[in-house]
């Protein structure tokens, strides 16, 4: 029995609102990781996570929760019931416990890209506990009102800590930002770069060449609407991996399943499902370059493929770091 999509929507466009972020996470959760290497507080330039990353295993635990509260019949009235609560209560303190480990690997990535920025000589700093999520969902949800009000107040934060660079470190934020934000933030003007396009266009010699063939998911908003597609390969291929591309790639990628999984999780994993058979019957080991994208197709995988972040393959090569 499909969820209440309204109630649904309510409980977590409730939680930007009042909390500015879909999960609430620990400050460990979210920032530990930026400590560990000691970067530096704000600057004119920032390396922005939007709490992507960091939100990956919790996300997994939440839509876990929610498939199963689909297939009960007393799901939609705690649903329900939920929507109402989150209005006064973080819900996701509720219902979501993660373990070290899987929070950990989402900040070996983090890890991993800021070290490779700090090898090609770019300096940034970080936000940490101020940092705020970007209210992309907000917009895919087409609460635009939302979203408008979410995205001055992330906009009012970067004026006032005086950031006029991002450098984000995925698809949904560099997009939010650099597409959307000037849309509907008047005078919006901070320079949002992504990562990839930083390193694809300083073309570091690798300090470690990878020997694995690998095939490649490109996220849709790289793919469709960034035109972020060869850069991503180029940097792989000079790192000495080798890519087999699936049927549907590049601009004709296939969908992973987002953002509809909290949703609709149950259509959200056979639609994950069709990709996970896409890419596995191309290659065992697959590239991904989202941190949603690798939320929704493990949820769908069932050891057909082994799936990595491009950070991993990254960090080895051009930051000689393993993880």
């Amino acid at each position: 029995m499909p969820l209440p999509v309204e109630d649904v929507i309510n409980m977590v466009v409730a939680n930007v609102v009042r909390r500015g972020t879909p999960i609430s996470m620990s400050d460990d959760a979210l920032n530990g990781w930026a400590r560990e290497l000691n970067l530096p507080k704000y600057g004119d330039t920032v390396l922005y996570t939007s709490q992507l990353y960091q939100m990956v295993p919790y996300a997994r635990a939440s839509v876990d929760m929610l498939e199963d509260l689909e297939k009960s019949t007393i799901g939609r009235i705690l649903v329900g019931l939920g929507s109402r609560l989150a209005s006064v209560y973080d819900v996701s303190k509720l219902t979501v416990r993660v373990s070290k480990e899987d929070i950990s690997a989402q900040h070996d990535l983090l890890k991993g890209i800021a070290r490779i920025l700090n090898n090609i000589g770019i300096s940034f700093g970080y936000m940490y506990d101020d940092e705020l999520y970007s209210g992309v969902l907000l917009y895919d949800l087409g609460r635009d009102e939302d979203f408008r009000r979410h995205a001055e107040r992330v906009s009012k934060l970067f004026k006032e800590r005086g950031v006029k660079r991002i450098i984000a470190v995925d698809p949904h934020t560099t997009y939010i930002l650099r597409e959307v934000y000037p849309k509907f933030v008047d005078g919006f003007d901070v320079e949002v770069r992504n990562y990839l396009e930083i390193l694809a266009e300083k073309s570091p010699e690798p300090k470690k060449k990878i020997s694995e063939t690998v095939t490649i998911h490109d996220p849709c908003y790289y793919a469709r609407y960034l035109k972020i597609i060869d850069q991503p390969r180029n940097l792989l291929v000079n790192a000495g991996v080798e890519i087999k591309e699936p049927d549907r790639t590049k601009s004709l990628t296939f969908c992973c399943g987002g953002p509809i999984e909290s949703i609709f999780p149950r259509i959200s994993k056979e639609i994950a499902s069709l990709r996970v058979d896409q890419l596995g019957s191309v290659c065992k080991n697959a590239v991904v370059m989202c941190p949603f994208c690798f939320e929704n197709l493990s949820r769908a995988d069932s050891g057909k493929v082994q799936l990595r972040d491009i950070a991993y393959y990254l960090s080895q090569s051009y930051g000689g770091v393993s993880i």
